[in-house]
């Protein structure tokens, strides 16, 4: 992946606090480089892709030029992964153990949908709205956290990395958040953790964004029970 999109994303999901330009990014990419941590490459058919996005993702290092972030082989990832498990201790390897079991727990209750974590900002936001559409209302953010991690959907995400994507969905127009009000009730410890803090506001919902089914007004219609047939049957007699 090109290295200027990917910190783009990253910042989106607002993964990379520590690097918060494009030229620090790039900076710890060659750290991470030079320890052996991820494989860098250089765009070999430029000719193919926007000049601006190889522009941007350039990165030199001494004679090299580099301008992607290369995926690894399945081979190297289980090479990496054994490499991991055989240096934790028997307390992490438990807790890692219990994960994946979570892991796999919550592919079942999701149904194929997928986690929020891999999603981009804009699907993030679409999904999240859905949810709040189903309940007809405003929901709490830690209510509607609940909700998505009941589903399966908020595995490897906690609260407050969920806030934080919330966050840059509202900061980018993706979704409407709102302050608690005194219409709302009388506030509870939901509603203190609910706060999402954003330029000096304090919000605490996410905001239906469906209109409410219409109230069927008027007498209802009778309601027609058809008559048993032995009463037809004495009545016939009568």
């Amino acid at each position: 992946m090109f290295i200027a999109p990917l910190f783009r994303l990253l910042r989106e999901r607002d993964e990379v606090p520590s690097c918060p330009t494009l030229s620090s990014f790039k900076a710890r990419l060659l750290q991470a480089y030079n320890r052996g941590l991820l494989e860098l490459a250089t765009c070999q058919r430029a000719e193919d892709v926007n000049p601006l996005v190889v522009a941007a993702s350039a990165v030199h290092s001494r004679r090299i030029t580099f301008h992607l972030v290369q995926r690894w082989s399945r081979r190297n990832m289980f090479a990496a992964l054994d490499d991991v498990v055989e240096a934790l201790s028997p307390k992490a390897y438990a807790a890692a153990k219990d994960f994946a079991r979570e892991v796999h727990e919550d592919e079942k209750r999701r149904e194929g949908r997928p986690r929020l974590l891999t999603l981009p900002l804009d699907a993030f936001a679409a999904r999240v709205q859905t949810v709040v559409n189903e309940g007809s209302h405003d929901a709490l953010v830690v209510e509607l956290f609940r909700e998505l991690d009941d589903r399966g959907e908020a595995t490897g995400l906690g609260l407050s990395a969920f806030k934080a994507r919330l966050r840059g969905a509202y900061r980018t127009g993706l979704l409407t958040l709102r302050a608690w009000q005194a219409t709302d009730g009388v506030e509870s410890p939901a509603t203190q953790a609910s706060v999402v803090g954003h330029e000096g506001m304090t919000l605490h919902l996410a905001c239906c964004a469906a209109a409410p089914l219409p109230i069927p007004w008027g007498r209802p219609a009778p309601l027609l029970v058809p008559t048993p047939r032995w009463i037809e049957a004495s009545q016939g007699r009568l």
